[in-house]
């Protein structure tokens, strides 16, 4: 692009095979994506060309566009500030008109915070049997399998202004220059099902109805990495109720075991 602040270079490789099932009126369809994306000249490629999968265009056992490396990006995060007992901590402070009000105590700490940045390398591999049924109607049992994960840590880069204030602020955090990548959320995704498809004459396109299981359901814990640990507060129970928030609470990731959905058009 003449003027333009991005750099990336995106080979991708697509490739369909068809050919006749256990009978003759049978097929058999045959299909593998593979894409790849990094940028050059010390640039990254944009987020929102990053890779996302999931949905009744790649696999259809997971909700549409959820397959994506998770990650953890540094930050920081205003806190209420508590007394021993667990209760709001106060402070005086001087009104203009010289009366003297209370109001919360509140104190900003490092932390991590949860995105899906989409994947740098996507691949996935679909397989479905087409059986006609009567006149439009064919009945397709599938099988999708494929992965979404960063081959490149280094292109998940973060912005080193920010990241020099966060370490200027809180050197005890000693945030790095990459994002965390949270474990067990790069593995392959397979699912498979049974796939319902009308054939529509004005569009030329079929109305597909499906039910997909999930093979490779993914049940972990996240983390957060600690970034705030208790000498950043100034009680146990402030501690505490930062580790219960959403920037210090592990959490459990769990995947839907399977999946109703129609659509319309081909996965391939």
């Amino acid at each position: 692009m003449i003027g333009g602040n991005v750099n990336t270079l995106q080979p991708s490789l697509d490739v369909a095979y068809f050919r006749k099932g256990i009978f003759r009126t049978n097929v058999m369809g045959f299909h593998l994506n593979a894409r790849f994306i990094s940028g050059y000249n010390g640039k990254v490629a944009p987020p929102y060309s990053r890779y996302y999968m999931g949905g009744e265009d790649d696999i259809r056992g997971f909700d549409i566009l959820t397959i994506s490396p998770i990650a953890f990006l540094p930050t920081s995060t205003p806190i209420s500030g508590l007394n021993n007992d667990g209760s709001q901590r106060v402070q005086k402070f001087v009104n203009p008109d010289g009366s003297i009000g209370f109001g919360a105590v509140s104190q900003t700490v490092p932390a991590y915070q949860l995105i899906l940045p989409g994947g740098d390398t996507a691949a996935v591999f679909n397989y479905e049997y087409r059986i006609p049924i009567v006149g439009p109607v064919t009945l397709a049992p599938f099988l999708d399998a494929g992965i979404d994960k960063l081959t490149l840590p280094g292109q998940l880069g973060l912005n080193p202004d920010l990241v020099t204030q966060l370490n200027s602020l809180f050197p005890q955090a000693d945030f790095g220059r990459r994002a965390y990548i949270a474990a067990h959320t790069q593995v392959p995704r397979v699912s498979t099902g049974l796939e319902l498809q009308v054939l529509m004459p004005v569009v030329n396109a079929p109305f597909r109805l499906y039910w997909a299981y999930n093979l490779s359901k993914v049940d972990t814990t996240l983390q957060p990495p600690v970034a705030a640990d208790r000498s950043f507060f100034p009680n146990d129970a402030t501690y505490q109720s930062f580790l219960r928030s959403s920037f210090g609470q592990s959490f459990g990731y769990n995947e839907r075991r399977s999946i109703f959905r129609f659509s319309i058009g081909r996965t391939f």
